[in-house]
């Protein structure tokens, strides 16, 4: 149901607030660099960033598929490196960080996308539950690990973002869904809470749902439990999420959204906050502007949020 006086979540396109014309140069000089980059929204992001100025580094374990986005960062005038590394590697973030610095610069904002899911029932899973555990390593660990890489210098340089893909998942009741489900509550949470460590720092933090996306991340091994394809709960949702009738948002929406969140000083106001991409994000910043936040201060909306009586 939509919110009186808020902006109804209805976009799937880019549209003139986050449109790729308006920070191209924005972000001449400034290192972006961004995990999951080989495809998908990660890919997107990428060649968004690169598009804004921002010498990108792109990183992801598939080290062909890494390379064809950077060959068409570069060929369009961009500057690219490719990072082959892994994120969940005890020191991987540390090794990829120092191979961005050693060839681009400090890096000046990072995007944490890399991501996997899990759909299966918890009785389904085998008893360590190693598989559902391996989505907290990839969607919770490694992105703080790389945020915990990168702020050092940035809190040395007083300035820098940190944002990381979430999910509307992490605010929502599905079936079988409790490994990504609980995975992006913990992102977004932690987002959320580093603002106060930041504060006054020059540092910005923010957790992003990148909307309806058609993705990889469902065909990836492991992704989904056979053993729990037969569930009714979850088929009524794979029915409606696999339905050729839903709309989903282009890819290049969370993209060019992310490059404003980072490149538009007047979106600082809304750090820390959950943003969802298929909103306004201009009419949402203009509420935060207000004094006390507006709206989304008293009613502690874009947050990760129990509520009780």
């Amino acid at each position: 149901m939509p919110r009186s006086g808020m902006p109804e979540p209805e976009l799937y396109e880019t549209y003139p607030f986050v449109a790729p014309e308006k920070y191209k140069g924005k972000l001449n000089g400034k290192v972006v660099l961004i995990t999951g980059a080989s495809a998908g929204i990660g890919s997107a992001t990428a060649k968004a960033f690169a598009a804004a100025g921002a010498k990108v580094a792109c990183v992801a374990r598939r080290e062909d598929k890494l390379k064809s986005v950077v060959d068409e960062i570069k060929s369009a005038g961009n500057e690219a490196i490719a990072v082959v590394g892994d994120v969940t590697k005890r020191g991987g973030p540390k090794e990829i960080v120092s191979q961005t610095e050693s060839q681009l610069g400090p890096v000046d904002i990072l995007v944490n996308n890399a991501g996997i899911t899990r759909v299966s029932c918890i009785k389904d899973e085998d008893e360590d539950v190693d598989l559902w555990w391996r989505v907290q390593e990839l969607n919770v660990r490694a992105p703080v690990a790389m945020c915990r890489a990168v702020l050092p210098g940035m809190l040395e340089r007083k300035s820098g973002v940190v944002m990381s893909v979430s999910s509307s998942v992490a605010t929502m009741t599905l079936p079988c869904m409790s490994a990504y489900a609980a995975s992006k509550a913990s992102i977004s949470k932690f987002h959320e809470g580093l603002i106060a460590e930041l504060e006054g720092t020059g540092v910005h933090s923010f957790a992003v749902h990148p909307g309806t996306v058609e993705t990889e991340i469902g065909g990836t091994p492991d992704a989904i439990n056979q053993k729990s394809m037969e569930h009714p709960a979850l088929q009524q949702f794979l029915s409606w999420i696999l339905s050729p009738d839903l709309k989903r948002q282009n890819v290049q929406l969370p993209a060019d959204t992310m490059v404003a969140l980072a490149a538009e000083e007047r979106c600082k106001a809304l750090q820390g906050l959950h943003i969802n991409v298929n909103e306004d994000l201009e009419a949402v910043l203009k509420e935060a502007e207000k004094e006390g936040r507006g709206r989304i201060g008293s009613e502690r909306l874009y947050l990760v949020t129990i509520a009780t009586l």
